[in-house]
């Protein structure tokens, strides 16, 4: 398993977090069929970086984090053009929550947790929130928690890598912001409640839990940064409650997953 942790200097943050309160709106770019769509955000009240925890020291420890790896997933599935991939969480039983960028267009997305491949049904499916709800077959394991993130949190995030390999990134919430809008396909929508992350993201991140030192899962991430400063984003746990109990209302019956998204 691969740990991961920011490299970035607080000085260098902190002058990231100036500039975007400034401006108040950034782009995020998404270069290949399972990156996020571009997103703009406003802002929200943050911690100051110098008074955030240092996530070498705070944060979920290895014995919370080795308890929790069972519930996370791979996801992936053959798109119109070409393969996606990427993470996905146990969140309820037999329930999977991955974001709607992955799974977008599939009839038949692979689920691959606890070393077994399973074909699942898409229950849930939101292209502005960017998340959706899979049904599969969870065993035994036990569905994360979902509890809310705060400024200055320290967390860390769970995911695979598009070649699988799971990897586990120490870092913390910024700030809470409003990421607003077009949907996944670039047409005009709500947008979501997020989380700005200090913290690298690539392929195959997309879905995976941001959990907190209890191992609750308090966002999904769906998108990042490129160039520059490396920020991620994670759609919140509030939006996450929101689509499962869509699903359950549903009783499980799959829905529409969309067209796939162009590259």
């Amino acid at each position: 398993m691969i740990l991961r942790t920011p490299v970035l200097s607080l000085a260098v943050l902190a002058g990231l977090v100036q500039a975007l309160a400034a401006s108040c709106a950034y782009t995020v770019t998404a270069p290949t069929v399972t990156e996020p769509p571009v997103i703009r955000t406003t802002t929200t009240a943050s911690v100051p970086l110098t008074q955030a925890p240092d996530p070498m020291r705070d944060g979920p420890d290895r014995g919370v984090i080795d308890q929790t790896w069972p519930a996370v997933a791979r996801v992936t599935g053959l798109g119109c053009t070409a393969s996606q991939v990427g993470t996905g969480f146990v969140a309820g039983e037999g329930l999977v929550v991955t974001v709607a960028h992955v799974v977008a267009g599939l009839s038949a997305p692979e689920v691959h947790l606890s070393d077994i491949s399973q074909v699942a049904s898409i229950v849930a499916f939101d292209p502005v929130s960017d998340l959706a709800v899979l049904s599969v077959d969870t065993g035994s394991l036990r569905p994360l928690t979902l509890a809310d993130g705060s400024p200055g949190q320290a967390i860390a995030i769970l995911a695979f890598d598009e070649d699988g390999e799971p990897e586990t990134t120490r870092s913390r919430v910024i700030r809470r912001v409003r990421a607003v809008g077009d949907d996944i396909y670039g047409e005009p929508g709500d947008g979501r409640d997020a989380l700005e992350l200090e913290a690298s993201v690539r392929s195959g991140n997309s879905g995976a839990p941001v959990v907190d030192e209890a191992g609750y899962a308090v966002g999904v991430v769906f998108s990042r940064t490129r160039g520059g400063i490396q920020v991620a984003y994670a759609v919140q746990s509030t939006e996450v409650r929101t689509l499962l109990e869509s699903a359950l209302r549903n009783e499980g019956e799959p829905v529409d997953s969309g067209e796939c998204r162009p590259r």
